[in-house]
């Protein structure tokens, strides 16, 4: 089974969850404050779930039309990973992130990376004054 599958039969699984949980909201009348705070918590712990399955099909999506020059890339691969799960950070945040993804890389290299990922269109970098914002191209 493919990775697109796979994400497509998550996804549905998780709008399974959301469609109970909005039954059950309605069977137990949905006045109580503990029903409210039940099923705001659930959606809660479910919505985040449903973030990381659009973050994977992005990351799978942008891996895929890149080939084996980023597959075969572990630093670029965390790069792409961080700014799908995290959106738009400083190059500090960047190196931190790829660095908790991937163990070590040093920030010459995820410049590097960068720089490459930018000339492939695959991410954006605007400077704000001395500060860095990294993005991926598609946000």
């Amino acid at each position: 089974m493919s990775l697109e599958e796979r994400l497509r039969r998550l996804e549905e699984a998780l709008q399974e969850v959301m469609t109970r949980l909005e039954r059950l909201e309605e069977r137990l009348g949905g006045e109580s404050p503990e029903t409210r705070a039940a099923v705001e918590l659930a959606l809660a712990f479910t919505m985040p779930a449903q973030k990381i399955v659009e973050a994977a099909r992005l990351v799978a999506r942008l891996a895929e039309s890149l080939g084996d020059e980023v597959k075969g890339d572990p630093v670029s691969r965390a790069i792409i990973e961080a700014l799908a799960v995290k959106g738009p950070m400083s190059l500090r945040e960047l190196e931190r992130e790829v660095r908790r993804l991937k163990g070590t890389a040093s920030r010459a290299t995820i410049r590097d990376r960068l720089e490459r990922l930018e000339q492939m269109g695959v991410v954006k970098v605007e400077v704000k004054g001395k500060r860095w914002v990294i993005s991926l191209a598609e946000d």
